[in-house]
């Protein structure tokens, strides 16, 4: 942009934020000779119950947070623009104040050919995984990969005729989260990894569409390293670490209406097996795979209030060995306006292994045995 285009987005951005746009989502500041720029956040508080909230002796806690983010386009051609996104998390109820890149990319978009973008987001893996994700705090149990925002990701999507396509490479980055790799802090060192998803919507059936999607993702990790305990891969060789060396994952999942209005049903199925070698003496290599399954269930209503449920399970198998963890959430949303809306959400385990010989919280350093309770506001622009 020239420095008076500047000039009037700035100026635009502290009038949109003052007198707050219609959107919940995204205020326009700027939008002139085929150059537009668009603001949006949020600053939620959520209170949390005890057992869950992370604080000494199993308090009671409040957690705030808030996001900001960009979206940038610009007309380059009459077939041609290009875009970029930029979204950052503030605080985000850590104990120390932070404010770090969520969403960070830039692209090219060739209308209905189809767009291309690179940077900061999700693998194509994401948009397999996402039928089963309506809940706010207690959701995605089985979904593994779903928080896998990775640095160095170029991704072709394309949408026409109620069919979508992705594709997406992510290049050699430390330290990129890894779902499912717990040995690991579920952060490693990648050396590649490849994602491909593919998805039809029919028009509506009875109340609603009926979606169906499919992906398969194939990771491989940095050669000749181990876990030193730490979450990072080093070159160190000790009695009982283990070297990954790659994964794969596939997942399906199958919906019928829309989580905006009226009645909402989805079910999804996922697996991500990793392959590595064990470097205690005498073990040789062996392998595990995360399996998730989940069911949901939603209503919603006109004057905004949705109430929603699910069964939501995890499954890790290691040598035949098996660990379940399974959750019943209910969550009840009111949206009082486009920017306000409150919640209130609980999760109840649903016979989540936990004896003395298998203890899915203890094995994995969650707490799903436990029953858990959430409630909070948020206010979007």
């Amino acid at each position: 942009m020239k420095k008076t285009n500047l000039a009037l987005a700035a100026a635009g951005a502290i009038v949109a934020l003052s007198t707050l746009a219609s959107s919940a989502h995204a205020a326009v500041v700027y939008d002139k000779d085929g150059n537009s720029l668009e603001v949006y956040g949020r600053v939620q508080s959520v209170l949390y119950s005890g057992k869950v909230s992370g604080v000494s002796n199993e308090e009671t806690s409040m957690s705030t947070s808030g996001r900001l983010g960009l979206n940038m386009r610009s007309a380059l051609t009459s077939d041609v623009a290009a875009f970029a996104n930029a979204e950052w998390e503030a605080a985000n109820g850590d104990s120390e104040e932070t404010f770090s890149a969520r969403y960070l990319f830039v692209g090219l978009d060739f209308g209905q050919f189809g767009l291309i973008k690179a940077g900061k987001f999700e693998p194509a893996m994401k948009y397999a995984i996402s039928q089963t994700d309506i809940f706010e705090d207690w959701g995605a149990v089985g979904l593994t990969g779903a928080d896998d925002r990775r640095n160095g990701v170029v991704q072709y999507e394309w949408s026409g005729a109620g069919f979508d396509v992705l594709f997406s490479y992510a290049f050699a980055k430390d330290g990129d989260p890894v779902g499912g790799a717990w040995d690991l802090g579920e952060a490693a060192d990648i050396q590649s990894s490849v994602s491909a998803a593919a998805g039809y919507t029919s028009p509506d059936v009875l109340f609603g569409p009926v979606a169906v999607r499919f992906g398969f993702e194939s990771g491989q990790f940095a050669d000749g390293k181990v876990d030193d305990g730490t979450g990072k891969l080093t070159e160190q060789n000790a009695t009982g670490q283990h070297r990954f060396d790659d994964y794969r994952q596939f997942a399906a999942g199958l919906s019928w209406g829309s989580a905006d209005l009226g009645p909402y049903f989805a079910a999804q199925y996922q697996q991500r097996k990793f392959n590595l070698a064990s470097m205690a003496a005498g073990v040789s290599d062996v392998d595990y795979k995360v399996t998730g399954l989940e069911f949901v269930a939603s209503y919603a209503l006109e004057n905004g209030l949705t109430a929603s449920t699910g069964y939501l399970t995890t499954e890790t198998e290691t040598e035949g060995e098996k660990i379940k963890a399974a959750v019943v959430p209910v969550f009840v949303n009111y949206q009082v306006n486009d920017q306000f809306n409150v919640w209130a959400e609980a999760r109840f385990d649903a016979d989540t292994d936990n004896t003395s010989d298998k203890n899915y919280d203890l094995a994995m350093g969650t707490n799903f045995s436990e029953n858990a309770f959430s409630a909070g506001m948020r206010y979007a622009f």
